[in-house]
């Protein structure tokens, strides 16, 4: 009983530590904010703004790491996403609202 014990916690001890190894590879965790000026089968070309600390403004195609998202997505969304460095992959893609004057409703 105790060695199959230690056994499950020394496997839950690996799937942890594995989980935080590919967190680490992935790099520093940075957040990006435009406008879908493409949506196609595997992926979404981005018109950006500076994504301080990782890359400048830009025009760019991202693989997605869902790609069910890519059926709700259209042309001209804004989005936010967060992207790693080492990695153009955009994960945890949201359709933000669009506001005239780029105000939210409630500031006008």
């Amino acid at each position: 009983m105790k060695a199959t014990l230690l056994s499950l916690f020394l496997a839950m001890m690996c799937l942890f530590a594995s989980i935080g190894l590919a967190q680490q590879a992935k790099g520093k965790q940075h957040t990006l904010k435009g406008k879908v000026t493409e949506v196609s089968k595997d992926r979404l070309t981005v018109d950006h703004g500076d994504v301080p600390g990782f890359m400048g403004a830009m025009t760019m195609p991202y693989k997605v790491d869902k790609v069910d998202i890519l059926s709700k997505v259209k042309k001209n969304d804004q989005i936010e996403a967060t992207v790693y460095e080492n990695d153009y992959t955009l994960y945890d893609i949201k359709i933000v609202p669009q506001y005239v004057d780029s105000k939210p409703p409630s500031k006008k």
